[in-house]
C-alpha cells in the first residue's frame, strides 16, 4: 500500500513539474515575442547646439527630467532594480551612449522608446519624454555629448520569469506599449497654462501617470495631481523649492524629487505650472 501511495506521489509531482516546465516554455516564446517586436523608426531631423549656454541648458533640462536619478549621480549608469525572478535592469551609461549612437538615434531612443534595431527599450520614460520639443530635447543631447566619458556599470537587461509572466498578462509594459497608450493631458485655458502642460506632461507623467491621476509601483504611491487644487501659488512654490508640503509635510519621494530635480525649475515655470495643474479638471 505505501508503495503505491508513494508511486502515485512520484507520478503526480513528476507531471506538475511537466506542466510547470510546458507552461514556462510557453511563457519564454510569448514573451519573448513582444520583447524582440520591431517597430517602424521615425524618421529625425535633428539640430544639436554646441553654445555654452545651450548645454548648461540641458543640464537643467536633464536634472529637472531626472535623468541622474535613473542613471546614476554623474549619468555613468546605475542598477535600477535587481529581483533576478522578476528582471535586473541596468541603465545605460549615457556618456559611453553619447558616443556610441548618433544625434538621431539617441533622440528616437529618448523621445520614442526605439533602440536602433526597432525595438523597444524597458523602463526608460518615454511615454513621458514623447512630447519634448527638437529644442529641449537637442539641449539634452548637447549636454550630454558635452559630458566625458566615466566608467560605469555595464548595461544589462535581464527578465526573469517572473517578469516575463507581468510581460504576457500586460502588468509591465515596454516603452513602446505605455507611448500607444498614452492619452493627450486636457488643453490648457491660457497661454500660461499651456506651458504648465507641457511641463506635466514632460516630467510630472513619469511618477503620477500619463493621466496625472496617479500611480503605483513597488516603491511609492503618487497622487492624484488634482490635489494641487488645495495648494496656494506660495505654497506650490515652497513644494516645488524645498520639499516642504502643506502642514509642514515631508512626503518622502515627491520631497526628495523636489529638493533634486523640480528645485531647477525656474520661476515663471511653477507659475506655469501651478496655473495648469490648479486648474486641472
Amino acid at each position: 500500500m505505501m508503495k503505491r501511495i508513494l508511486r502515485w506521489t512520484g507520478i503526480t509531482l513528476a507531471s506538475l513539474v511537466g506542466l510547470a516546465i510546458v507552461a514556462y516554455i510557453v511563457i519564454y516564446i510569448l514573451s519573448e515575442r513582444i520583447l524582440r517586436r520591431t517597430y517602424e523608426r521615425p524618421a529625425v531631423s535633428l539640430s544639436i547646439p554646441t553654445d555654452a549656454a545651450s548645454i548648461a541648458e540641458g543640464r537643467r533640462l536633464a536634472t529637472v527630467r531626472g535623468c541622474n536619478a535613473c542613471h546614476g549621480k554623474n549619468v555613468e549608469g546605475a542598477v535600477m532594480f535587481d529581483q533576478p525572478m522578476i528582471a535586473r535592469l541596468v541603465a545605460p551609461n549615457l556618456t559611453a551612449a553619447a558616443r556610441k549612437y548618433s544625434d538621431a538615434e539617441l533622440a528616437v531612443i529618448i523621445r520614442n522608446g526605439l533602440r536602433p534595431d526597432g525595438r523597444s527599450v524597458l523602463v526608460m520614460p518615454s511615454e513621458t519624454f514623447i512630447g519634448l520639443t527638437d529644442q529641449d530635447l537637442g539641449r539634452i543631447i548637447a549636454f550630454l555629448k558635452s559630458l566625458p566619458e566615466t566608467a560605469g556599470p555595464s548595461s544589462s537587461t535581464s527578465v526573469g520569469p517572473i517578469g516575463r509572466l507581468g510581460f504576457v498578462t500586460g502588468e509591465f509594459k515596454t516603452a513602446r506599449r505605455l507611448i500607444a497608450e498614452t492619452a493627450l493631458l486636457p488643453d490648457a485655458t491660457n497661454p500660461e497654462a499651456k506651458q504648465g502642460r507641457y511641463l506635466a506632461q514632460t516630467i510630472c507623467t513619469a511618477c503620477h501617470g500619463t493621466a496625472l491621476r496617479g500611480d503605483a509601483n513597488p516603491d511609492f504611491t503618487s497622487p492624484d495631481l488634482r490635489i494641487v487644487g488645495t495648494y496656494s501659488p506660495d505654497a506650490f512654490t515652497q513644494l516645488m523649492r524645498t520639499g516642504v508640503a502643506l502642514g509642514g509635510r515631508d512626503l518622502r519621494v515627491m520631497s526628495e524629487v523636489a529638493r533634486i530635480h523640480l528645485s531647477q525649475l525656474t520661476d515663471p515655470e511653477i507659475e506655469a505650472l501651478y496655473s495648469y495643474l490648479h486648474s486641472f479638471p
